[in-house]
């Protein structure tokens, strides 16, 4: 269809409001169609224009597909093992694909009982057929590594890619570094190197190395490496030091304050680093720090809201925009090609989220990601040569003509006169007026909810609840102040923020106060437990997913987990405090099941490997103990993410009906 006449599909919205709200209940849809994982993800299209490539869950079995676009069929189909996770795909050049996925278990299969970790790698798969390859992380000590990160799909070297991992030094095991005790440091002896890896044979070659402490690495359009990041949480300093022409390493930026810093790219010349981090006002800018040390400046900054990422072309790497923080979340764009292009495409979708996904190389083609707050993603093939633009696919078809809540953007005061952002979702059809209410809280707690669809809030609300997603204290993107106010806050300030906001909607007449009812996941599920403990007059019902339950046992177990002095355990002890301190122990809903007389709903997968499953089974054995109203299920199988279509159907179906009988 032509851009000037692009329209959404008929019927997208099906009904009026006038006279809904017996036909909206009456027809709301299946929590299956909220509940399955995306039919139709991480869309991409080739360097040359002519093959797409996506995640598929339209059959039982996820698969890659590649797509020809000249011969309108598929030209290969990648097949993983059930026990796979697919977690996105993007192409490297015109043949190679790159699959990223995880699975769940443990490092070290020879030691009884060894922690388990969600381990991610990458597959480079060939368009014509052949075997996939493992990029890097195969054989030898990085079998025991989690993880790798990709620095560059792109560079100036055919069949290659740049990425970084952990690799075992001796010499560096051998080193004393922030402690004057050898071997203290969890991750003691294994350094961050940077690796040229070639997707032909998956091997990498070792292009530079930092030390236990460097955490993230950029390089220039050729592959090298031109600057990385440290990080001593134990000393609270932050470094970004740049690569010198004639070799070894200058410091060109330090904070000995704890804040941190995100590097993101260089500037067009590639004489600069771009760097998100926080200005006297506590506001997050967008840094131009040069390689050769010069002063740095603000590269762009917004008055009103944080810069959340840096938007750089898919080829050169080059800034083209920036994403903002706040409610409204939108992108401001550098580059005049790239203003264009969007320009081209928004205005056929009034009110909705359009980003450019994937481009060819000249520009002529590319891939739109279009939705809205009540609208499911839908990906959309655009060719700029022709003016046409073809629907590649749907997340949530099901959902594709279903009439959604309105969401609204607000803001309310907390009892200290602090301003809260908050999403509403209200019921289709229902007059926004004394309706049952649920407050829905992110995880995190350093996270937050965006202005894209939530199929959590849309399923709620299409049955009957309004649905509260306040962005309380702690939560990103509204300014790095914002953000540490709710450190040392579990419990206190970040809970008083969702409570104040159950008052502002009572106070406004949209929620019946004795209609009321918590639900979050993990540090949400934690909120949802500390609501029932420590306001257990404001709710009626609370469910908790893969939640916290009892702060000391939770900081123990990061210990155990990540070694003592490990970045993780550091930035625990930062964000809960000690486990030793009265007021930590006190606020855990787990030390407090005596103070909740409310039905308790906790759900938890087994192998979830951020928050262990005990968390959820010591509160249900406080809960048990003192004879109190409780539903404990576990999920087998199934990761903090909940990440299988078949545990969100549980899930979903567990909630509708404990709501259903409580609020």
């Amino acid at each position: 269809m032509r851009f000037d006449r692009l329209q959404h599909r008929p019927g997208l919205v099906a009904f009026t409001l006038c006279g809904l709200a017996a036909l909206a209940r009456a027809e709301a849809p299946p929590a299956s169609a909220f509940a399955s994982m995306p039919v139709v993800s991480s869309v991409d299209i080739s360097p040359n224009g002519n093959l797409l490539a996506w995640l598929d869950r339209s059959t039982e079995r996820e698969v890659v597909l590649i797509y020809d676009l000249t011969a309108k069929d598929s030209k290969r189909q990648v097949d993983v093992d059930a026990a796979t996770k697919l977690r996105g795909v993007r192409w490297a050049d015109d043949d190679t694909a790159l699959v990223n996925y995880s699975s769940t278990g443990a490092t070290t299969k020879s030691i009884p009982n060894a922690p388990r970790f969600e381990i991610y790698r990458t597959l480079a798969v060939d368009v014509h057929g052949g075997n996939q390859r493992m990029l890097l992380m195969s054989g030898g000590q990085r079998d025991s590594v989690t993880d790798s990160v990709m620095v560059a799909t792109r560079t100036s070297k055919p069949k290659t890619v740049v990425m970084w991992s952990r690799d075992f030094s001796a010499v560096a095991e051998r080193r004393q570094l922030d402690t004057l005790i050898p071997n203290h440091r969890g991750d003691s002896g294994w350094v961050s190197v940077l690796f040229e890896v070639d997707t032909a044979s998956g091997r990498g070659t070792p292009i530079d190395t930092g030390d236990q402490f460097t955490g993230e690495w950029l390089v220039d359009r050729d592959g090298s490496s031109v600057a990385r990041s440290d990080w001593k949480a134990q000393r609270r300093r932050y470094r970004i030091l740049a690569k010198r022409s004639y070799g070894g390493w200058q410091q060109v930026l330090q904070r000995t304050d704890g804040a941190q810093f995100s590097l993101q790219g260089l500037t067009a010349d590639q004489q600069a680093i771009i760097a998100i981090g926080p200005n006297k006002a506590g506001r997050a800018v967008a840094w131009s720090i040069p390689r050769n040390g010069a002063t740095i400046a603000a590269f762009y900054e917004d008055p009103a809201n944080d810069v959340e990422s840096l938007v750089r072309d898919l080829y050169t790497g080059a800034p083209i925009g920036v994403k903002l923080g706040g409610l409204e979340q939108g992108v401001r764009w550098l580059d005049a090609d790239a203003q264009q292009r969007y320009d081209s495409v928004a205005p056929a979708f009034k009110d909705r989220n359009v980003a450019i996904v994937g481009r060819s190389r000249d520009g002529t083609r590319a891939i739109a990601r279009v939705d809205g707050q009540s609208h499911p993603a839908t990906y959309y093939f655009i060719d700029f040569a022709t003016n046409k633009a073809d629907t590649v696919g749907d997340e949530y078809p099901v959902l594709a003509n279903v009439t959604l809540g309105e969401v609204r953007a607000f803001t309310y005061k907390a009892r200290d006169g602090t301003t809260i952002p908050a999403y509403l979702t209200l019921p289709p059809g229902i007059e926004a007026s004394h309706l049952p209410l649920v407050v829905l809280a992110h995880g995190g707690p350093e996270a937050r909810d965006n202005n894209e669809f939530d199929w959590w809030s849309q399923f709620l609300a299409t049955r009957g609840y309004a649905v509260l997603r306040p962005q309380f204290r702690g939560s990103t993107g509204f300014g790095d102040d914002f953000r540490r106010a709710g450190y040392r806050q579990w419990g206190g300030r970040m809970q008083d923020d969702l409570t104040d906001g159950v008052l502002a909607m009572v106070q406004q007449g949209i929620a019946d106060e004795h209609r009321v009812a918590i639900v979050g996941g993990s540090y949400g599920g934690y909120a949802a437990l500390a609501g029932a403990a420590f306001t257990p007059d404001v709710y009626r019902c609370a469910i908790s997913i893969n939640g916290v339950s009892d702060l000391p046992a939770m900081l123990g177990n990061v210990k155990v987990q990540h070694g003592a002095e490990s970045d993780s355990v550091a930035y625990w002890l930062d964000n809960i405090g000690s486990p030793f301190n009265k007021k930590v122990i006190a606020r855990s809903p787990a030390r407090a099941a005596d103070r909740i007389h409310i039905p308790i709903l906790l759900m938890h997968g087994v192998d979830d490997t951020v928050v262990p499953m005990e968390q959820s089974a010591s509160m249900a054995r406080a809960l048990g103990e003192l004879g109190k109203t409780f539903r404990f299920i576990q999920l087998p199988g199934e990761d903090h993410w909940l990440s299988r279509g078949e545990t969100r159907l549980k899930v979903l179906a567990e909630i509708e009906t404990f709501l259903r009988e409580n609020l």
